[in-house]
């Protein structure tokens, strides 16, 4: 073989390595996420699928927290999350975190349309569920029941489960709450 012929070959299997090792990164994490306590900490109930719902602990006599869940309709027509309801609190309603002129607003929304095949987070920074007045204090690794009401599926029982106080995103499988 030529030095040409070489290089050309040796470039190639760099190409095809890389790509395999993307391939391999995406199966990885999609087995990680399968098997990951977010999965085991899931629901579904007719088209409705929601992933692991979690919130993060409050401070001693704080009155409010947000709920966080990926939500997915497997259905063919579009679905609602109307609301939701605890009995720890007074009050859940669905919120938004909208920047509007360099300065952030909570808006608040009536529902949030699932459509068919696709995937609605509720995350830090954007949508979320607000829980208002709280009647006691949500501690790190414990959980709480909440209804999701949902317009076609109907009201959906949970478990939300009490992340740390400063938490950005669920605790990753594997690692101690």
């Amino acid at each position: 073989m030529t030095d040409r012929a070489t290089i050309k070959t040796m470039s190639m299997r760099s190409r095809l390595s890389v790509r395999l090792s993307h391939i391999a990164l995406v199966l990885f994490a999609a087995f990680a996420f399968f098997n990951s306590d977010a999965v085991a900490h899931s629901y579904q109930q007719g088209d409705i699928a929601i992933g692991h719902i979690w919130a993060r602990a409050t401070a001693a006599g704080a009155t409010t927290a947000a709920v966080y869940v990926p939500l997915k309709n497997n259905g063919t027509e579009p679905d609602k999350l109307m609301g939701a309801s605890t009995a720890l609190a007074d009050q859940v309603t669905i919120h938004e975190m909208l920047m509007n002129n360099g300065v952030m607003k909570m808006v608040e929304h009536d529902s949030i349309v699932l459509d068919p095949g696709k995937i609605v987070s509720l995350q830090p920074g954007g949508l979320h569920l607000m829980v208002t007045g709280l009647k006691q204090q949500i501690k790190q690794g414990d959980m709480f029941p909440l209804t999701l009401r949902f317009e076609k599926a109907g009201s959906i029982n949970v478990e939300v489960k009490i992340e740390a106080i400063n938490a950005m995103e669920p605790m990753p499988s594997g690692m101690s709450h």
